[in-house]
């Protein structure tokens, strides 16, 4: 059984929006409410739903560019933000530990930088070695992504969108993590390179025993990569459960109707329980009582957590579900060929 390597315990954020001087008449904005998951060594965990639901804030937090309002973060048994306050040199290795690879690699990767700067620039800042070695290092790095030796003298802007995300991901691999943030790592790529890319990744954590911490809106690339996964709404965790169960057999009808949303993998596949979802995500600065889906439920009238927010439970083994017997009255998706 893997260890758990990274474990985020009923952590919330707020943000004060607006107001005036000091801010006075400032609202709260909650960006992430009271969310609990593990990423075990090794394994991959996705999280899912639509923009503004706080999986980027979430991812945020790990990286500690963000603290959180309320909860606790546990990195290899240590308390990360405890740590740091009372070790000045916990903080640097931490974030050795914890590194990223962003979206967009046409904004990633400063374009008055050559390369070989751009990945030996966190070996430089956060080791001893010297020029020599880094530049050494940056090769061994470039090839170990699929990309030349000899590339580190170019600039950014003379690789493909592809290759830019090579880079990111071998600058990311340069200090030698443990977890990985991977917030939309394909989604700004051509169709052709995603599988190119979400290959290498699959491979790299194989041979490093990274984990990874997924941010994807496309189900596909969530569903070939990710061990564990959880669906976010409005701040909300809603459901978690093993990648492949969730997908079998999700049992919210937020999760439902996100499946419902994704183009078959297949033409011939023909869906017979299509979820269309009424009304607009309510806004995360006046979040409606009790159960956040409420407002949007299919089985609105017979809501009966309009005023307490449910918890998660487990409802089978290692499937967490928001405890709310409206939100799952319906059966599972059900995909057949026609």
């Amino acid at each position: 059984m893997a260890n758990t390597l990274i474990e985020l315990q009923n952590i919330k954020k707020i943000f004060q929006v607006g107001g005036g001087f000091l801010g006075s008449g400032s609202k709260d904005l909650i960006a992430v409410n009271n969310i609990s998951f593990k990423i075990e060594e090794g394994q991959t965990y996705g999280l899912v739903g639509e923009s503004g639901c706080g999986k980027t804030t979430t991812a945020k937090m790990i990286l500690m560019l963000e603290n959180p309002t309320e909860g606790t973060i546990i990195f290899n048994d240590q308390d990360v933000f405890e740590a740091s306050k009372t070790d000045p040199e916990y903080k640097k290795i931490y974030k050795s530990s914890v590194q990223a690879v962003f979206q967009d690699p046409w904004a990633s990767l400063n374009p008055r930088m050559r390369v070989r700067d751009i990945i030996g620039e966190p070996l430089e800042i956060n080791t001893d070695m010297t020029k020599k070695q880094i530049r050494s290092r940056v090769d061994e790095l470039l090839v170990e992504v699929g990309l030349q030796a000899y590339q580190s003298n170019l600039y950014p802007h003379e690789f493909s969108g592809g290759q830019r995300q090579r880079l990111g991901v071998a600058r990311a691999l340069s200090l030698n993590p443990r977890l990985i943030i991977l917030d939309e790592p394909v989604s700004a790529l051509d169709v052709s390179i995603r599988a190119q890319i979400m290959n290498l990744l699959v491979d790299l954590q194989k041979e490093y025993n990274l984990s990874y911490l997924l941010i994807a809106h496309h189900l596909a690339t969530v569903r070939y990569m990710c061990d564990k996964m959880g669906v976010m709404y409005l701040g909300n965790l809603m459901e978690e459960a093993n990648a492949t169960d969730l997908f079998d057999d999700p049992l919210h009808n937020y999760t439902r109707a996100l499946m419902s949303a994704a183009l078959p993998s297949h033409p011939d596949i023909v869906r017979d329980d299509e979820i269309i979802l009424e009304g607009d995500v309510p806004s995360p600065l006046n979040p409606p009582p009790g159960c956040v889906f409420q407002p949007r439920c299919l089985n609105q009238s017979k809501c009966t957590c309009s005023k307490t927010p449910p918890s998660l439970k487990e409802m089978k083994p290692n499937h967490m579900v928001a405890d709310c017997k409206c939100c799952r009255t319906y059966a599972g998706s059900k995909l057949k060929k026609a």
